[in-house]
């Protein structure tokens, strides 16, 4: 791995209020590490004496890139999420999980800050100053 991805890992961690951002990230990682797959792609059936190389070697390269997805993702989040998701079973369910917890949340939050900055007005006799501080003060939620 690469120190730039290594300091991906390092200064990004979900803490929650971060998802947008922490998921964008998470994906360019798993992306450059060719691991994003294992996200859209279904486990493949486990192989059985019977079963072909090619998909003994399919089901293979799916897991491993699954389980480093997984300690990518574990990595990068907050100890108290990695404790709630250390039992699940692949990178999809835990990334389903995250989004379940934060994606609504991070629409609303933004929506509504969003909304208030739009709907700010300058008060009569408010210094420019002052409604200037205020402007960038609400712009840096949105």
């Amino acid at each position: 791995m690469t120190p730039s991805l290594m300091n991906i890992l390092k200064d990004n961690t979900l803490t929650g209020d971060n998802y947008v951002t922490w998921k964008r990230k998470i994906g360019l990682l798993l992306q450059s590490e060719k691991h994003k797959f294992v996200l859209t792609t279904p486990k493949p059936p486990a192989p059985n004496n019977e079963s072909s190389i090619m998909c003994r070697d399919e089901y293979e390269q799916w897991k491993t890139s699954d389980d480093m997805a997984k300690c990518y993702i574990m990595a990068t989040i907050s100890d108290v999420l990695q404790q709630q998701h250390e039992g699940m079973e692949s990178a999809a369910d835990i990334m389903m999980s995250l989004e379940e917890m934060f994606a609504m949340k991070s629409r609303t939050t933004k929506r509504e800050a969003v909304t208030a900055f739009m709907n700010l007005r300058m008060k009569p006799g408010q210094a420019v100053k002052d409604h200037t501080d205020e402007s960038h003060s609400t712009s840096q939620h949105c």
